[in-house]
């Protein structure tokens, strides 16, 4: 059975300390369309910590992954989707 990490990468920070930072947010064992379907459900669940007061919430479906761009009062912020399989999972010491 073939192991998919969801994973999110989103814009944290603001201003000129705005950047990218991926995370895993869990895996999913079974068919790539069983990935797909559980990573859907949690793009449109986020809540991601900025913007704080959000005006706009869009959700995009792109390629094998989702986009969601919130728009808040001065600035928008974006979480791209991904579903990937692992590979390889390696503890470094």
């Amino acid at each position: 059975m073939t192991t998919w990490g969801l994973i999110v990468e989103t814009t944290v920070g603001a201003g000129e300390g705005k950047h990218s930072e991926a995370h895993v947010l869990t895996y999913v064992n079974g068919t790539r369309d069983e990935a797909l379907v559980e990573l859907e459900t949690r793009a449109r669940r986020y809540k991601p910590d900025h913007p704080l007061s959000p005006k706009r919430r869009r959700l995009f479906r792109d390629g094998d992954g989702f986009l969601l761009v919130i728009d808040g009062a001065r600035q928008s912020y974006g979480s791209r989707f991904t579903v990937a399989e692992l590979l390889e999972d390696v503890t470094v010491r």
